[in-house]
């Protein structure tokens, strides 16, 4: 993984979240986890995250207004979303950096995350 980044966590269930915060935390990184949405755009201002691993499908449907607030707010900060549920041909799709199916083994989502932490352009380039 990258040097030390500060990496926001949005998920709905605390024990995803701290999953994926013990873990995250565990490689050096800094860690703020919501599982809040009104919280979420405080936590974007005052974090100031290098990047974001959000899962937007919350209570049976795609939060993708999220998204669009998010990129209307910081429009490079680079956007992972880790879901259970894949929303296959959704044009939101193009507006992230990354895609994992939620799992037990978090190798891919470490994979992704390194990987788009190495890409300072590619979040200024969408």
């Amino acid at each position: 993984m990258v040097s030390v980044a500060k990496i926001l966590i949005f998920d709905e269930y605390p024990s995803i979240r701290n999953l994926l915060a013990e873990e995250l935390a565990g490689e050096g990184n800094v860690i703020l986890s919501i599982g809040r949405a009104e919280l979420l755009r405080d936590g974007i201002a005052t974090f100031n995250p290098d990047l974001a691993i959000l899962d937007l499908f919350l209570r049976g449907r795609f939060r993708w207004d999220f998204l669009e607030e998010i990129r209307q707010q910081e429009p490079t900060l680079p956007v992972i979303i880790y879901s259970g549920y894949y929303p296959g041909g959704d044009p939101h799709l193009d507006q992230v950096d990354g895609f994992i199916l939620k799992s037990c083994v978090l190798e891919e989502l470490k994979q992704c995350i390194s990987y788009v932490l190495r890409q300072p352009d590619l979040a200024a380039s969408m």
